[in-house]
């Protein structure tokens, strides 16, 4: 491919879809029902009632809520946020009549790890930020690396995917490598750091094609939020008011090119990259994250108000049926939804104390915050927002782990890194802070009482 072909098909991608008419058709055609499982209700609430047979259940409870021994005449299947995850219950498998829809462990396990990525990022033809892999327990410091170290900072990753950013750290000085003896027993992949605004295309690899959906920033690291560098705080939807179309199809491109490759694996389903818009507009992608995001609960909203079928159902069609003939080119603009969400993190380790209900709520101009009737997160007002419980009390939490999700229907920081909030986020998080009660230490967090040991709440991804 030339040059000017290159250029002339990524300028060509546009992010796309399935009529939500058309959609809700096909899913009523192959499935009656679909389990959607996580902590909370977060990423189904968004899709608004259009995904027909979508019903949220809890990955927490104790007792399997599904009724896996009856109405076996109905077509069930199950999605769920993060099928890898082992650390918790995995109700799921106690209804065999539901199958997980999910792609295969080893796929899945391969796409994820952050060293093996960057063959798949080659493979597919996007560009990576210089790296290189340091064998387990080496500890001299290659002399490219040096090199980088001199001009900037490097990142430092290890291949385990899913750590909330304790598997990232950032690196400027020669001090701060001698102090990296904790991973000195695993392989490491040391990257060159390139400023940026950290970005996340959502996207979903089907039988016959991959669908590009929405462009967010990822918001990291904001310390407001209780989280360290390279941590998860939120995300909030990007359109060409805030970066050139030209950028954002860059983004598209890369997305729907690492889905074609993963297609090659046999990966289906929902997925998403991570990428630095540089300085220079060039699009770096920087990991893969084989199964759904935070952030795909802002693309339900924007979906929907688009006249989309939400990512989750694309996901389920995507399983089960060839996708080209559902797809629509969206050719009805850039979306005008400029949603946002915000992370609050632990900072302590032990109990969880009291949270804020699940539920939505509204500010008034005062600070006073009310609960309100629970509404759509496209439907919501200026002063409102959606609150997400991700932990309950009792539970046994670390620092860095999430606590709340707060859902607005506008932007909570300023397009740019690092970012910075909103007053009105800031008023928003001053409320959080005073209503969530953080862990206290104690002798045996794990014991709720005689006999009784507290549930785990699952850990957290890279979302």
């Amino acid at each position: 491919m030339s040059g000017r072909q290159r250029v002339n098909e990524l300028l060509s991608v546009a992010s796309c879809g399935i009529p939500a008419e058309r959609g809700a058709s096909a899913l009523a055609a192959v499935v009656d029902e679909i389990a959607w499982y996580d902590r909370s209700a977060f990423i189904a609430a968004a899709c608004d009632s259009t995904i027909p047979g979508l019903v949220s259940r809890s990955r927490r409870t104790v007792e399997c809520d599904v009724d896996g021994g009856g109405d076996h005449g109905r077509r069930r299947v199950s999605v769920t946020f993060a099928p890898e995850d082992d650390d918790v219950r995995r109700p799921w498998e106690r209804d065999p009549s539901a199958p997980l829809l999910a792609p295969p462990r080893s796929v899945a396990d391969r796409a994820g790890n952050k060293i093996d990525a960057v063959s798949i990022f080659r493979a597919a033809g996007v560009r990576t930020p210089p790296s290189t892999v340091l064998a387990a327990g080496a500890t001299a410091v290659p002399d490219e690396v040096s090199t980088w170290m001199r001009d900037g900072a490097v990142v430092v990753q290890r291949a385990a995917n899913n750590l909330i950013g304790r598997g990232t750290r950032l690196l400027r000085t020669r001090g701060e490598w001698a102090a990296l003896t904790d991973w000195a027993g695993e392989p490491l992949k040391v990257s060159r750091y390139l400023p940026g605004l950290p970005v996340t295309v959502s996207g979903c690899v089907g039988r016959d094609a991959t669908v590009v959906s929405g462009v967010s920033q990822q918001l990291v690291g904001i310390a407001e939020l209780g989280a360290g560098w390279g941590t998860h705080c939120g995300n909030q939807l990007l359109d060409d008011a805030d970066v050139s179309q030209e950028v954002l199809s860059q983004c598209r491109w890369a997305c729907r090119a690492v889905g074609e490759h993963l297609r090659g694996w046999g990966f289906l389903g929902v997925f998403g990259i991570d990428a630095v818009l540089g300085r220079d507009d060039r699009v770096w992608v920087v990991e893969i994250n084989p199964r759904f995001q935070t952030v795909v609960s802002l693309v339900h909203a924007a979906e929907v108000e688009r006249g989309l079928l939400p990512l989750l159902g694309v996901h389920v069609l995507a399983n089960t049926t060839p996708l080209t003939p559902l797809l629509a080119t969206d050719d009805r603009g850039s979306p005008r939804l400029r949603s946002g969400q915000l992370v609050l993190h632990f900072t302590r380790s032990g109990r969880v104390g009291g949270l804020p209900q699940t539920g939505c709520y509204r500010m008034s101009a005062s600070g006073v915050v009310l609960r309100v009737p629970d509404r759509a997160l496209s439907r919501l007002a200026p002063d409102e927002a959606l609150v997400w419980a991700h932990a309950a009390e009792g539970d046994r939490a670390e620092a860095g782990d999430e606590a709340v999700l707060v859902q607005f229907g506008h932007r909570v920081a300023t397009v740019g890194h690092p970012p910075r909030l909103t007053s009105e986020a800031r008023s928003w998080l001053a409320w959080l802070r005073f209503a969530t009660h953080h862990p206290t230490p104690h002798p045996d967090p794990g014991r709720t009482g005689p006999g009784r040991t507290a549930a785990r709440p699952h850990r957290d991804h890279d979302r």
